[in-house]
């Protein structure tokens, strides 16, 4: 079900055009997008108020519910000089359009679950958000930063078209030493999506509906911080001695069995959070091979594949990794995976 108006408003809220650049922006690529019904820009809080005298203070550039997803945008428009200081002006740049509008978007959720009732589509607060939010417990917040002025130097430096890469493996302050690369911000604050002004033309215009959309949100996310995430822990123990038990007692081992292994690996791509053994993970997940990740367990042994790769305590002992290009046979096996992965 989308989103409905508030009970007992009859009247009819016509979306305002925004008030800045990226609002702007943002509200003319709703309008030609399937986002049109469901998107108001330059949404603000009472928070700035005195005896409901004075503005409020902005949330967010652009707001979209639709049924329990809610998208908060936050948009900056800044130009990245290249040139031979590259690496100087994209910490800077990266700051300015990218971490400013990560933390106007982090806020924007934590007001919205904490008052959501106190949202207004106009400066005064005279005005309240006319759609139902979903209940915090329920919502899926998808957190996106449009961020512009990148694409000129990007291509001068790279060719291409300009858009940046994406590294999931890039964590907070790392980005200020890799001059186009996008990764996770801040994990424990939830992940943001990065676009730049072509990236998400483009998006809007391939996609059909908003529940592609959603979709397309969600998995990206599943895939980068989970995928990755799962591939980076397990070369954390890729080379670790097997132990029989090791990883059951705690994630932290110093060796670890088959299933340890692939629980450490899940646990590292927040897709589990308590160690399991072979028996247990053959009811783990959804049944079936996965899109990323494939489980197989038995009684007898565990082991998956991640991106095309085996991880696998079998054949440790002989090429010194859980990592391995050669398959494995799978009869017997019972064939799980994460879900959504």
């Amino acid at each position: 079900m989308a989103a409905r108006p508030r009970a007992n408003d009859d009247s009819v809220i016509v979306p305002a055009e925004g008030v800045t650049t990226g609002e702007r922006y943002l509200a003319r690529l709703c309008k030609r997008s399937f986002l049109a019904m469901w998107s108001y820009p330059g949404v603000y809080r009472d928070q700035g108020q005195h005896a409901h005298k004075g503005d409020g203070k902005e949330v967010c550039d652009l707001l979209v519910v639709f049924e329990n997803h809610v998208l908060i945008f936050s948009d900056k428009d800044c130009e990245l000089i290249g040139g031979e200081h590259i690496r100087e002006n994209w910490a800077r740049w990266f700051r300015k359009a990218v971490q400013n509008s990560a933390k106007q978007v982090w806020g924007a959720e934590r007001w919205i679950k904490s008052f959501p009732n106190r949202l207004f589509l106009d400066r005064q607060c005279k005005i309240p958000f006319p759609l139902n939010l979903p209940d915090p417990s329920n919502a899926i917040f998808h957190r996106i930063v449009v961020a512009h002025g990148a694409s000129r130097a990007c291509r001068e430096q790279l060719g291409g078209s300009g858009s940046l890469m994406l590294n999931s493996r890039l964590i907070g302050d790392a980005h200020f030493n890799e001059p186009f690369t996008i990764g996770q911000l801040d994990p424990d604050k939830g992940y943001i999506h990065i676009f730049d002004d072509t990236t998400l033309t483009i998006l809007l215009e391939t996609l059909d509906t908003i529940t592609d959309f959603t979709a397309y949100l969600t998995k990206k996310e599943r895939l980068l911080t989970g995928c990755m995430g799962v591939i980076a822990a397990g070369e954390e123990i890729a080379t670790r001695p097997y132990v029989w038990g090791g990883g059951h007692g705690s994630f932290q081992s110093a060796g670890y069995d088959c299933s340890g292994s692939v629980s450490y690996a899940l646990h590292g791509g927040n897709l589990l959070n308590t160690q399991l053994d072979s028996t247990q993970l053959e009811s783990w997940g959804d049944p079936g091979p996965g899109s990323w990740i494939t489980i197989y367990a038995n009684s007898g042994h565990t082991f998956m594949t991640v991106a095309g790769l085996r991880f696998d305590t079998s054949g440790l002992s002989q090429d010194g990794s859980r990592w391995h290009v050669s398959s494995h046979p799978t009869s017997g096996y019972v064939v799980r995976h994460p879900t959504g992965l």
